[in-house]
């Protein structure tokens, strides 16, 4: 007769959130090369089987980490109300919201030399996420006659691509400031600047 370990079988949510925490700890403490799906489930108590049914590759699980935890595992980008708020104020509210670790930008550098498809449909479905937000804020502030007219994708797309800069070229940590320094000297001149 064989003795059974008396485990207790995670699902759902609390499987999920034991798999983004192991992983997001894995790349800070060890670096993404530690991130694999053998080490991850090891961490997260469960079986590797779990992880390569969900995910193609360790970047997409740590992808899907990052974005499971900037909305604190809660509502999709759709719930987030930008009512009661100034533009200037709902613009570093999403640069903030944006900050991701520096370790997850290296690891995305690393993934982008690759050139594979899933990175490149990972960024296009960034690239679509961050249009949504910024027409949702610049709406707001054109309701609430901060603006008269929308700007162009360059402009929209302006402070994802400097904090995407900051964190792999400049590869220095984004502080708060960072946002409203950010905001202040660059976007907000730069949507005004096609008010005109």
């Amino acid at each position: 007769m064989t003795d059974k370990k008396n485990t207790t079988r995670r699902s759902g949510e609390a499987l999920t959130r034991a798999i983004y925490t192991a992983a997001l700890d894995i790349l800070n403490t060890a670096g993404f090369e530690k991130v694999t799906f053998a080490n991850v489930a090891r961490q997260a108590e469960t079986a590797r089987t779990v992880l390569y049914k969900r995910w193609d590759s360790p970047f997409a699980m740590l992808f899907d980490a990052v974005q499971y935890f900037s909305h604190d595992g809660s509502d999709d980008a759709p719930a987030v109300d930008f009512t009661g708020h100034t533009l200037r104020e709902n613009l570093i509210s999403i640069v903030n919201h944006f900050h991701v670790s520096n370790p997850f930008m290296r690891a995305l550098l690393f993934e982008l030399g690759r050139n594979s498809p899933e990175v490149q449909k990972i960024f296009e479905d960034m690239r679509q996420q961050e249009l949504f937000y910024m027409e949702r804020v610049l709406s707001q502030a054109q309701l609430t006659g901060e603006i008269k007219h929308t700007v162009t994708d360059y402009v929209k797309l302006m402070p994802f691509n400097l904090v995407l800069y900051q964190a792999i070229i400049s590869q220095t940590d984004l502080t708060p400031g960072f946002g409203i320094e950010l905001v202040d000297s660059v976007v907000l001149p730069a949507i005004m600047a096609q008010q005109n």
